[in-house]
């Protein structure tokens, strides 16, 4: 079984989850959204940016799916978030010096944990694809940012050969 499907299965029941397998994952993979730690605000944020996108929630549902992704961390254990159960050291300790570290701490921890980033194997097109779609959605990276946060995680975390 994936990680993916190991996480949908593995949802807290209730009228969120329905939520989330219904609007959620025609876009997104669930892992993706088990892996990002967002408060209340954050979360609500999000869902009216995907309704506008349009993510099929009525005006109702959207309290429900907020509170249901703000408070479903504590119920889906770690590993089937797809992240090891430890905890990672603190950001000095992984992620390496370089131009763009600071802007990764800046606008990427925001709605990521650092291990989604770490974890991460790309080529440098990829994170510029990345990067550029994260700044979409409303990462704060203006052009040139944009450009310094991609070379650093491809630097960092591309594509390793042998």
């Amino acid at each position: 079984m994936t990680v993916a499907a190991s996480a949908q299965e593995n949802l807290p029941e209730g009228r969120g989850r329905t939520l989330v397998l219904e609007a959620c994952v025609q876009c997104h993979d669930v892992r993706a959204l088990v892996t990002q730690r967002k408060s209340e605000g954050q979360w609500r944020q999000t869902v009216n940016e995907m309704i506008w996108r349009g993510a099929p929630l009525l005006p109702g549902e959207v309290d429900v799916l907020t509170k249901y992704l703000t408070n479903w961390r504590a119920a889906v254990p770690a590993a089937v978030a797809g992240r090891p159960a430890r905890r990672l050291k603190q950001s000095n300790d992984v992620l390496p010096p370089g131009r763009g570290r600071e802007l990764v701490l800046a606008a990427c921890v925001q709605c990521h944990d650092l291990e989604l980033t770490v974890s991460a194997r790309k080529t440098r097109e990829d994170w510029r694809r990345s990067v550029e779609q994260m700044a979409r959605l409303g990462a704060p990276l203006n052009g040139n940012e944009i450009d310094v946060v991609s070379s650093y995680l491809a630097r960092s975390f591309g594509v390793r050969t042998q």
